[in-house]
């Protein structure tokens, strides 16, 4: 009886265990073994993601606040030639990169902040895949290109809770023609199949993977999109999209899989409520439109009294 009892708790806790793990929503299609995301913050140490300033967000254009604080960024290191290390953590491809010369300033930032990681969230032949949206659109991918704060690179290993730790890049993709800056990155994907898979992605400029017109963004405070979902993050999210070919983009709905073995495409957490937030924009030409409505509509008014 009591090797019963031993082998029953035995069962428990790897059952316990297993429903402790997150996933996307199309893992949970094919497994009832993890918890998707409107329950990652039923999971111990993950109450955040139930928290009101979650990321992603839909960006509304004509909400969005013009702030003239929004000044151009400085880039540092975006024009070096890096070799990168490319891995399947499990639930993306992610780039990572340990040299503090690449690191970005200006733009509304409070501080200096170093690049850390880029990584790609996607979707399928019939789903687009961007976590953020704008004016309601989302695209085929979405690139987060993850900077710590130079403050923040001191604390230990767990991560930085305080406000605005992290300042993340995110960039849409739309499929165009091809895009020869990520060539070599996305060669590399069929190495990294399974979880925990590592390969070198050698001749990479972060500047050739983002787009050459970077003036109209949008900026607001937020969270990581995934587990912890700790709300420490100044997101800044850039209008102008990046092109990639059909086949470029296809190369990430079919090259990778989750660490459960299932097919990583649709690797995006749902859209969470602006709540009290605001948006702000660099864009004077977001903010000018409604003037210039407002401007020839007054202009008809004087033209037809007067005549």
């Amino acid at each position: 009886m009591t090797f019963y009892l031993f082998l029953s708790l035995i069962l428990h806790i790897i059952t316990s265990s297993a429903a402790e793990e997150w996933c996307y929503d199309i893992q949970t299609t094919a497994t009832s073994s993890c918890k998707g995301p409107s329950k990652w913050s039923e999971i111990t140490d993950y109450a955040p993601c139930g928290g009101a300033k979650q990321s992603p967000i839909d960006i509304v254009t004509k909400n969005a606040k013009f702030d003239s604080n929004l000044i151009a960024f400085k880039f540092e290191g975006y024009d070096k030639e890096l070799e990168l290390e490319l891995t399947n953590n499990g639930h993306t491809a992610k780039l990572s990169q340990s040299k503090e010369t690449i690191q970005i300033s200006g733009g509304g930032l409070s501080g200096t902040y170093i690049a850390s990681q880029l990584h790609f969230h996607w979707g399928s032949t019939e789903t687009s895949g961007s976590e953020h949206s704008l004016d309601g659109k989302k695209y085929p991918i979405e690139l987060h290109i993850v900077h710590t704060k130079k403050e923040a690179r001191s604390e230990s290993s767990g991560g930085s809770t305080t406000s605005g730790a992290y300042a993340v890049l995110g960039f849409f993709f739309k499929e165009g023609k091809s895009n020869d800056g990520y060539t070599n990155l996305i060669n590399g994907l069929s190495e990294i199949s399974y979880k925990d898979n590592i390969t070198t992605v050698s001749k990479v400029k972060l500047q050739d993977l983002i787009p050459s017109d970077l003036k109209v963004f949008y900026r607001y405070e937020g969270s990581l999109t995934t587990p912890p979902c700790d709300e420490i993050v100044t997101w800044t999210l850039f209008a102008e999209p990046i092109e990639l070919s059909k086949a470029q983009i296809e190369t990430f709905y079919g090259k990778l899989k989750y660490s459960d073995g299932i097919q990583m495409i649709e690797n995006f957490r749902p859209i969470q409520n602006l709540n009290e937030r605001t948006i702000s924009t660099s864009g004077v030409d977001v903010v000018l439109p409604h003037t210039r409505y407002l401007l020839i509509s007054l202009f008809v008014f004087y033209f037809t009294s007067v005549s």
